[in-house]
């Protein structure tokens, strides 16, 4: 019962699901149109093909997990995700998610170059404190001292944040760079248009796999299934208003 009640009763996407195959099938033969519309967006319930995807895009770069010799001292630049700089919580806690998760990534390979400078970026709404100060305040909350801390607060796109990185820093052309595995491609192909030569460190890999196979069946349809497409569609749309 509590398998069905998970999979269908309380899975809106079931319903949802469902609604479009009644749309599609009840409409076949007045509005044809509909009925096309209902079962287009039926597979945007499902994660298999856009985690496939996804899958490719991650493989091209390899997760570190102990930086080289030759990459040791080199500045560690972590990419803007999001903040809301609420006084009523911690740094760490302003942070969203996926940045709480790109300075832990850092952290962790500062901790093995102690020497290297830990560069943060993002910017915040005007007339607030950026996303950068918080990063930079989070790092100090979890043991980073003040002085082994960069930010740069304006950026508002990875362009952006490649652009200034280079315009601060024009003698440190070579970086390792965190970000999320999904974000990595994009922002390798951005940096190294300015002449920047990037170590990627991707983080938060979405096509794990479990040695035991995926815990939900495939044709269990999801709300995941909806995220995951939206991921895909903005690094697509990412890519195509660069040229690439």
């Amino acid at each position: 019962m509590r398998v069905f009640a998970h999979y269908v009763l309380i899975n809106p996407a079931f319903w949802l699901v469902a609604y479009l195959l009644i749309v599609a099938v009840f409409n076949w033969r007045r509005r044809k149109w509909l009925s096309l519309l209902a079962v287009i967006l039926l597979p945007l319930f499902y994660g298999a093909l856009p985690k496939w995807i996804i899958s490719n895009w991650e493989r091209e770069f390899t997760p570190v997990k102990a930086l080289h010799e030759s990459e040791v001292g080199l500045p560690i630049l972590v990419l803007g995700a999001g903040s809301t700089p609420d006084e009523r919580v911690s740094p760490v806690q302003q942070l969203h998610i996926a940045a709480r998760m790109r300075l832990l990534e850092g952290i962790r390979l500062w901790m093995q170059s102690p020497n290297s400078q830990l560069i943060v970026s993002g910017a915040g709404r005007p007339g607030f404190v950026s996303q950068a100060e918080v990063y930079a305040q989070a790092a100090s909350e979890l043991g980073v001292p003040l002085h082994k801390v960069d930010t740069v607060s304006s950026p508002r796109t990875t362009f952006e944040e490649a652009v200034r990185y280079r315009e601060k820093f024009p003698d440190r052309r070579k970086l390792v760079l965190v970000t999320s595995s999904l974000h990595m491609r994009r922002a390798v192909k951005i940096f190294e248009s300015q002449g920047i030569e990037v170590v990627p460190s991707p983080y938060h890999f979405i096509s794990l796999a479990h040695p035991d196979g995926p815990k939900h069946p495939f044709v269990i349809p999801s709300i995941e299934g909806l995220n995951l497409w939206t991921m895909v569609f903005h690094e697509w749309m990412g890519m195509l208003t660069l040229g690439w």
